[in-house]
């Protein structure tokens, strides 16, 4: 069951882009969202360092015009990154627990991974069975 007291934060200039990854969050479980559209957003919501937003998703375009900024989150995924060497200038102290680049928008998938990464799924205890093993235990005996 996923945490719902993540707070996440997308950052992409693109409306339907923010509402895409959105979307693919609340068929997750997550509904804590705050989509911006600019940096200066980001950075005006990530300022007060004594409440970080859990996950920061941004558009590589926007996190370009960072200037060496880092926003305050504890993990961070950068899209459509096209130059995988380039980093995110930080200080020691700011560098998130997770930063992903992926080299394109992400889908659901990657999405599904990368918060399994942040908010790992419970391990089930005992055995699992399956709906249609439970069924046939529960079918009578031919010819008993």
């Amino acid at each position: 069951m996923p945490n719902k007291a993540l707070t996440i934060l997308i950052a992409d200039e693109q409306h339907l882009q923010r509402l895409y990854i959105e979307k693919m969050l609340n068929k997750l479980g997550y509904h804590r969202i705050v989509p911006v559209q600019t940096f200066e957003e980001v950075q005006l919501l990530t300022a007060i360092p004594a409440q970080p937003f859990d996950v920061l998703i941004i558009n590589a375009g926007l996190a370009v015009h960072a200037c060496g900024l880092q926003p305050q989150a504890h993990h961070v995924l950068v899209y459509d990154h096209q130059d995988l060497s380039l980093d995110m200038d930080a200080t020691a102290d700011a560098t998130p627990a997770v930063l992903v680049r992926l080299p394109g928008v992400p889908d659901s998938v990657n999405l599904e991974h990368f918060m399994d990464i942040i908010d790992p799924p419970a391990a089930t205890t005992g055995l699992r069975v399956l709906p249609w093993l439970r069924e046939l235990s529960r079918a009578p005996v031919a010819g008993a």
